[in-house]
């Protein structure tokens, strides 16, 4: 194991929930933008076309994965949302990935930032709430 490795898994094994949903989503975002430069510098490579279905096919393993830890007892309409979200856009990267549509995969990037983001501010609003109060003190 390599110091890169070690230190992902260090940082994993050290990480909450949302912390894992956001790495979850930040890797599926890493693997849409080589797909996409490996579609933009050319397909002629076989070595850029196997990269590039490597890479479309993580993204879509992530998303079903997310899908799969849903707690739709608990997450209600929320949950559901997220699911319609992460199927369709699995549905998307495969398409992505026959036609090399770059369009495609740029609006799940986004969509997916988005998504990060939001969980993002979960963590921080929950990071706030569990904040221990100051005390004021007058003089």
């Amino acid at each position: 194991m390599n110091y890169q490795d070690a230190y992902l898994q260090s940082k994993v094994m050290g990480a909450d929930a949302l912390e894992l949903i956001t790495m979850l989503y930040e890797k599926a975002i890493v693997s849409l933008n080589i797909a996409k430069d490996s579609i933009l510098n050319g397909l002629d490579d076989p070595e850029l076309v196997k990269r590039k279905a490597i890479e479309l096919s993580r993204a879509t393993d992530i998303l079903f994965y997310l899908n799969d830890i849903l707690d739709r007892q608990r997450g209600g309409q929320i949950a559901e949302s997220l699911s319609i979200i992460y199927t369709t856009l699995a549905g998307e990267l495969v398409r992505a990935n026959l036609f090399n549509d770059i369009e495609i995969i740029s609006k799940c990037i986004e969509i997916l930032n988005n998504l990060k983001e939001a969980w993002e501010d979960v963590k921080r609003l929950k990071e706030d709430l569990n904040e221990p109060k100051k005390a004021v003190t007058t003089v």
